[in-house]
């Protein structure tokens, strides 16, 4: 889950990036290249996401919710702001499952 947690932030930092800094190099002040690299750079970033989150259904299957959850912020400006609430809460949900199982077997 830390995993997952790390390259949703980057990948969120890298939307914003993009949004808000490459988009008005473009299209206010003409450089294509902006958006080009930064576009990019966001691209094989967002891919990395996804892999990590079919990582996760894979190991920890936390459910269609959460996954449909996490696509959509991905796509939002800010969204790594609610994944990151998704992925704490679920990872705390692991964590006490994990805790509850430790005291049944003791």
């Amino acid at each position: 889950m830390k995993k997952l947690a790390l390259i949703s932030f980057i990948e969120g930092i890298s939307l914003i990036i993009l949004v808000f800094i490459g988009m008005p190099l473009k299209y206010i002040w003409g450089y294509k290249i902006a958006t080009i690299i930064l576009g990019s750079i966001h691209g094989t970033l967002w891919l990395t996401f996804l892999y990590f989150l079919y990582l996760t259904n894979k190991e920890f299957n936390p459910g269609k919710n959460f996954i449909y959850r996490m696509l959509i912020f991905s796509v939002i400006p800010f969204g790594l702001i609610p994944m990151e609430k998704l992925i704490k809460e679920f990872d705390d949900k692991i964590n006490k499952k994990q805790k509850e199982g430790e005291l049944i077997n003791a």
